[in-house]
């Protein structure tokens, strides 16, 4: 088209009004490459029009695409098979776009009075939007230190936006921030784009989506924890302790559980079992991020195997018989075996206080009496404890003493053939032997009981009860009287014939003595007459 047409076209469309809207819904459409466009119009039928063409402007040439008569239609070879035209409203649509076929085109009509119209319409053919995807500059990130860079690259015409998960990402300007394809986020943190993250590339008419990215951020290790179980401390000899070691991490973290600073174990869970001396130290974790290169340690443990205390037991020396007021004696608490931290002492469930009499050795293993007393016999108990138990041993201290209080009991007074029961008891450790006398002739009984089934006169008297023990060889020794009466005579007075006799008796005593006073008196004397 030479410039002489191109003018004339443009005076075409100045005169006619090309630019007012009048026919055509819109003066400029969109198209994406293979597919189709249609130019719409305001027209309802074309009954009124002579003619009516659709030209395309290349280069200032216009080009007949469709010319329509009323008894023809006249198509442009190179469009026959790719335009579909209605003869009623006059729509143009162009099949299986290309990028030439962008442009302006022209619709001029001559209605029936001969007036001519012409408008314009502007195509862009737009490319295909395909090839979506997202690329970054590093594979892995590390938080707080790696600068991630998002790329959205695509094919086709189209502009860009961040989708993170299902709504538009937000950028901040400084630590997020979008400029055209890239999207940069400055020392990342592992809560950045926790996405999925999509980018979209658009046009007027289509987009596309690219496939899910999902930012891998390292972080860690921290917050790391180690527990011990049983958690006590102080273990027993022989028993089991686990070790559990945890951190959070991104990668998980590597771990490694330190005794006394050299590695033991790389488990999170680790169980020492039949504990010795020799497990006795500091444990720790510590955690490792092959990615973020960092490293923590855990709280530190310290553990003491202990060996529990077994087989306690009190022995007693001297191992021969106690005096009392005599002997010495030493009760020594002793462990077959385990180490006490304290020693507790305790006699008849009682705590032993020390006296003057009563010392206890600096590490209060041995009991010292200085002096046993009979109250210093009976059962003694020594306590043993240390960090993981207690033990206990008992043993029995015997004081041999006596005899002391001895006593005879029975009857004062017995009637002719009554049974006699004299008992004598002495208090003694070990129990005393007896002698009985009878008016200090020694009788032939050994036991502390005397019976005598039926009294006679020569029961009567005074009883000694000799007791001796034969372990001290003390002696002690009590009587008792016993008066045995006749036949009728009271348990506990005179019979009646005994008694009168005794009453006649001090009668003749009192005639006697007052005759002998009456005998004794003198003449009276008759006074001188000098």
């Amino acid at each position: 088209m030479d410039r002489y047409h191109f003018r004339l076209h443009l005076l075409f469309l100045a005169i006619f009004g090309c630019c007012d809207g009048s026919m055509l819904l819109s003066n400029t459409a969109n198209g994406v490459v293979g597919k189709n466009v249609t130019f719409l119009t305001t027209i309802t039928s074309s009954s009124s029009f002579l003619t009516i063409t659709w030209g395309f402007d290349v280069k200032g040439k216009i080009t007949s695409i469709i010319t329509v008569v009323p008894t023809k239609e006249t198509i442009d070879p190179k469009y026959a098979n790719r335009i579909a035209y209605n003869k009623s409203t006059c729509a143009l649509q162009i099949k299986d776009l290309v990028m030439a076929d962008a442009g302006d085109y022209i619709l001029s009509v001559v209605n029936n009075e001969a007036q001519s119209t012409a408008e314009q319409i502007t195509l862009e053919v737009l490319e295909p939007v395909t090839d979506v995807k997202i690329t970054a500059n590093l594979p892995d990130a590390v938080e707080f230190n790696s600068t991630m860079v998002l790329t959205c690259s695509a094919k086709g015409s189209y502009t860009y936006k961040w989708i993170n998960g299902s709504t538009p990402l937000v950028a901040d300007g400084t630590h997020v921030t979008v400029v055209k394809n890239e999207l940069t986020v400055t020392g990342v943190y592992r809560t950045d784009l926790i996405g999925p993250i999509y980018c979209i590339a658009e046009n007027a008419l289509e987009s596309g989506k690219s496939a899910p990215f999902n930012m891998s951020v390292s972080y860690g290790p921290e917050n790391i924890a180690l527990s011990q179980t049983p958690a006590d401390p102080f273990l027993k000899k022989g028993s089991n302790i686990t070790f559990a070691c945890s951190a959070k991490s991104d990668p998980p973290a590597q771990l490694q559980l330190m005794f006394n600073g050299v590695e033991i174990s790389k488990q999170a869970s680790t169980t020492i079992t039949n504990l010795e001396d020799k497990h006795n130290g500091n444990y720790t974790c510590v955690a490792s991020n092959p990615k973020t290169l960092r490293f923590i340690a855990s709280q530190v443990y310290t553990i003491t195997v202990v060996e529990p205390i077994s087989g306690t037991s009190i022995s007693i020396n001297p191992t021969s018989p106690l005096i009392a007021g005599n002997s010495m004696v030493n009760l020594t608490c002793t462990a077959a075996a385990g180490k006490a931290d304290s020693v507790e002492w305790y006699k008849e469930e009682k705590p032993v206080i020390p006296d003057s009499n009563v010392i206890l050795s600096s590490d209060k293993r041995t009991l010292t009496v200085l002096k046993v007393r009979k109250t210093d016999a009976g059962e003694y108990k020594c306590k043993l404890t240390n960090k993981v138990n207690s033990d206990t041993g008992k043993n029995k201290v015997v004081v041999n003493y006596g005899p002391e209080s001895v006593k005879v009991d029975g009857k004062n007074n017995v009637k002719f053939d009554e049974a006699i029961g004299l008992s004598c008891n002495a208090d003694s450790v070990p129990p005393s032997t007896y002698t009985w006398k009878l008016n200090e002739t020694v009788m032939n009984i050994s036991l502390g009981r005397y019976n005598i089934s039926k009294a006679s006169m020569s029961d009567s008297g005074t009883y000694t009860c000799v007791a001796r023990n034969p372990l001290t060889g003390l002696t002690l020794n009590t009587t008792h009287k016993l008066t045995v009466t006749e036949t009728g005579a009271s348990a506990d007075g005179l019979s009646g014939g005994a008694i009168a006799g005794i009453v006649i008796g001090v009668l003749l005593a009192a005639i006697i003595i007052g005759c002998i006073c009456c005998c004794r008196k003198k003449p009276t004397d008759v006074p001188s007459p000098y």
